[in-house]
């Protein structure tokens, strides 16, 4: 799992369970993502990044899957409480 700049930065913020929690969850996706015999796709099937999130307590997590490099990638953590005030 990769963490980008502006998450690391909000991470800072977070209560030590907080991340703990969503650190877990992100794990048990990335654990998912791994094939048991991992197989190069020819580049007309390489499937396109998604975004994804996660809700936890008062928090949201925004997360980049990228199925064809096999990555993970936090992007953002949000205090939900906030979002739309």
């Amino acid at each position: 799992m990769e963490v980008s700049p502006n998450a690391w930065r909000q991470i800072a913020h977070l209560p030590l369970e907080t991340y703990q929690r969503i650190r877990e969850e992100l794990d048990a996706v990335a654990a998912r993502m791994r094939p048991e015999t991992p197989a190069p796709l020819p580049q007309r099937f390489v499937r396109p990044v998604e975004i994804r999130s996660i809700l936890l307590e008062d928090h949201i997590a925004l997360y980049e899957v990228d199925p064809s490099r096999k990555r993970l990638t936090l992007r953002e953590i949000a205090n939900r409480s906030k979002q739309g005030a």
